[in-house]
């Protein structure tokens, strides 16, 4: 299924309120890590009522963010959900300058994205002992840098890690085996400049 981007800017106002809601994001994240799940099977997972989780998919799914899954359903009461076939979502923070409602809800948006990948992140740290040691040592918690870039460069090395990334998705989903020990992975990346800001 081809999947595109999908940029949030000052018009999507809505959608990044909507993001902005710890819970939705939770669900919007899992739901992509998974693929589609019941309101069930995803309220069981992060341990909230049946109710609760419904209500907060539909308003996700009224800002095209998630769509339902009829052909799943075994009947009428069974209600699938799925992401929107998305590659990734981005807001360019600039496009926000003049506008003080995008400026707030772009960086609530992205605060509970933190919030929800340091989740994430305990969770693995507190399970890895569990898996493989190939696993345990294959998998990176760490810190790099720092580099000394321009604005332009630390754009073009954002770049080239999304091909890297790109190229990496596309060897997992077009491999014609498929080992027994192949599994999702979440990877997550930060940068930002170091020092007081620059003065145009």
């Amino acid at each position: 299924m081809e999947q595109a981007r999908r940029h949030l800017g000052p018009k999507d106002a809505g959608t990044l309120k909507a993001l902005s809601h710890p819970l939705r994001m939770r669900l919007l994240l899992l739901v992509h890590e998974t693929g589609p799940a019941t309101v069930g099977m995803l309220a069981e997972r992060l341990a909230q009522p049946v109710g609760v989780v419904s209500y907060h998919m539909r308003q996700l799914a009224l800002h095209g963010l998630v769509a339902e899954v009829p052909e799943l359903a075994r009947d009428r009461r069974e209600r699938w959900w799925r992401m929107v076939p998305t590659e990734s979502v981005s807001m360019t923070p600039s496009e926000f300058a003049d506008d003080p409602v995008g400026r707030v809800a772009s960086r609530a948006t992205m605060l509970q994205l933190i919030d929800a990948t340091a989740e994430r992140m305990r969770e693995w740290v507190n399970a890895m002992h569990a898996w493989p040691p190939e696993w345990q040592d294959a998998s990176t918690l760490a810190r790099k840098g720092p580099m000394r870039l321009t604005a332009q460069e630390l754009s073009r090395f954002d770049d080239e890690l999304d091909d890297l990334v790109m190229r990496y998705q596309s060897m997992g989903e077009n491999a014609e085996d498929e080992p027994a020990d192949r599994r999702p992975v979440i990877f997550f990346c930060y940068t930002e400049p170091i020092g007081p800001p620059l003065s145009e």
